[in-house]
C-alpha cells in the first residue's frame, strides 16, 4: 500500500477541497493523511478515506501528528510530545532542515519522535540529506511525503506500508514499528509549474484581500 502522510487541502494553504484529494490520490493508487496546518476542519468531509492529521506549527517550526481521530494539539512541542504520546498518535517533523518553510532544525535531536520526514518533494536537496542524517543518527524511520498543496504534487513521494486494507490504527502501527520504505520520486515539470502558478495565485489574493481590509479600516 502507498501512503502520503503529508497533504494540504484548502482548509488550510492548499488549493483543492478533501474530497478532490481523495479522489485524484485514488487514481494514483495512493492514500494520504490530511495535513493542513493547525486545523482538523476538513478531516470530516473525507471521514475514514484519510489518516487524521494536522501539521502544527510549532516555537520552533512545523511537526506533523497523525492519529486515528481528527487532533486538537496544543503548538507547544513538549506538549505535543505528551500529547501525541498519551493519544497514541504518531509524531513527525517535517522537513526539518529547511529554513526557509519552518523546519525545526537541531530540535530534532531534543524531542522524542517516531519517525522523521527524510524526503520532502519540495525541500532542498541538502536539507532532505541533512534529515536522513539525522533519522539514521536517532534510530528513526524516514518518510517520504509530497507535501502537495496542488493536487498534481501527490505522487511525488510517498511511503511503502505492507497493508492489505486502508486501516489508520495498522498503518500508524507499522509506522511506529518503522515497518516502512520511503520512496523518493520527485515533482513532474507539471506538478512544479502548478505549484509556482498556486504561489502567484495566493499572493495575489492576499494582497487583494489586505487591501480590502485596508480600506474597510480606514472607512474608503
Amino acid at each position: 500500500m502507498r501512503v502520503d502522510f503529508h497533504v494540504h487541502s484548502f482548509f488550510s494553504d492548499g488549493k483543492y477541497d478533501p474530497e478532490t484529494l481523495v479522489k485524484y490520490a485514488r487514481k494514483l493508487d495512493i492514500h494520504i493523511a490530511l495535513t493542513d496546518h493547525d486545523t482538523s476542519r476538513g478531516i470530516s468531509r473525507v471521514e475514514g478515506e484519510v489518516i487524521p492529521g494536522q501539521e502544527v506549527t510549532t516555537q520552533f517550526g512545523h511537526v506533523v501528528i497523525l492519529c486515528n481521530f481528527p487532533p486538537n494539539p496544543p503548538k507547544d512541542l513538549s506538549l505535543l510530545v505528551d500529547y501525541s504520546r498519551e493519544n497514541s498518535c504518531v509524531l513527525f517533523p517535517s522537513h526539518p532542515f529547511d529554513i526557509f518553510r519552518k523546519g525545526i532544525g537541531e530540535q530534532v535531536y531534543r524531542f522524542k519522535f517516531n519517525a522523521i520526514e527524510i524526503y520532502n518533494s519540495k525541500a532542498p536537496r541538502r536539507a532532505n540529506m541533512k534529515a536522513e542524517i539525522a533519522s539514521r543518527s536517532l534510530s528513526l524511520p524516514g518518510l517520504a511525503n509530497s507535501d502537495a498543496h496542488v493536487k498534481e504534487s501527490m505522487g511525488s513521494a510517498y511511503n511503502e506500508v505492507d497493508c492489505e486494507e486502508f486501516n489508520v490504527d495498522e498503518i500508524l502501527e507499522k509506522l511506529r514499528r518503522g515497518e516502512i520504505s520511503p520512496v523518493p520520486v520527485g515533482l513532474t515539470v507539471t506538478a512544479k509549474l502548478k505549484i509556482a502558478q498556486w504561489y502567484i495565485e495566493r499572493k495575489l489574493r492576499l494582497e487583494k484581500d489586505t487591501r480590502g481590509t485596508l480600506r474597510e479600516v480606514q472607512g474608503n
